[in-house]
């Protein structure tokens, strides 16, 4: 069985589903804390597409770890996967999401708040600074990529549900795996790099830029931490 019925083998359609959703859906839910976190540290064109392929990194990282549970526990799952099973396992990864994405929102308010000389000179130098570090592996992207992806979304829903006849872990993996790379294929990495390279066209407003998107980061962390608390059972 395959997400989408014209396409009989079960990876492709995978792979398929991904690319429809991430061409929409994914990049616009992505895109403001793609686009955030971008801003928070000063990346540039280069920096912002790396930083955009380490934060899909995460949500790939994210599928496969629920692909390989489904695999593991596949005889359990057919008996237990519903919408009020899944429904605690997506409030509780969005309410960890919100955490992550606010504690990273706040380093990168603390940091940009330090008191600085930001003329032209030390604007060029923090931009030196930043692009030193670009080659190295971004752990804040990295972590917002990971708690995002394991919130349950429709067609991931639906992948677990369709995955389910695969006995074999590895299966469960590559199909959730194939459908997180479709979905990296989307507009956002271009969308990550552009974001960059526009807000490095003003190094004199740096620091207020960085405290921006930390501050966009913060809230958006707290919405869907509240969000996600007003779904707890009471």
């Amino acid at each position: 069985m395959s997400l989408i019925p014209e396409i009989s083998n079960p990876y492709l359609g995978a792979f398929a589903g991904g690319l429809l959703y991430g061409l929409v859906v994914c990049t616009a839910s992505c895109l403001p804390i793609v686009t955030s976190y971008i801003a928070g540290v000063g990346a540039g064109f280069g920096r912002g597409v790396k930083i955009t392929m380490f934060f899909n990194s995460g949500r790939v990282l994210a599928y496969a770890l629920i692909g390989g549970l489904i695999g593991l526990f596949s005889g359990l799952f057919r008996l237990f996967v519903s919408d009020a099973a899944i429904s605690p396992f997506q409030i509780y990864s969005s309410v960890a999401f919100g955490i992550v994405t606010i504690i990273i929102g706040v380093s990168i308010f603390l940091k940009s708040r330090k008191p600085c000389d930001c003329n032209i000179q030390n604007a060029k130098d923090m931009a030196a600074t930043h692009k030193t570090g670009r080659f190295g592996f971004d752990l804040g992207a990295f972590s917002l990529g990971l708690s995002r992806g394991l919130i349950v979304c429709p067609p991931l829903i639906a992948l677990l549900i369709y995955s389910l006849p695969f006995a074999s872990p590895l299966g469960s993996v590559g199909i959730a795996v194939l459908f997180g790379l479709g979905t990296t294929l989307s507009p956002i990495l271009l969308l990550g790099g552009v974001t960059g390279w526009l807000l490095n066209k003003a190094p004199l407003f740096r620091k207020y830029i960085a405290i921006a998107g930390g501050t966009v980061l913060i809230v958006l962390g707290l919405i869907t931490m509240v969000s996600s608390l007003i779904q707890l059972p009471k």
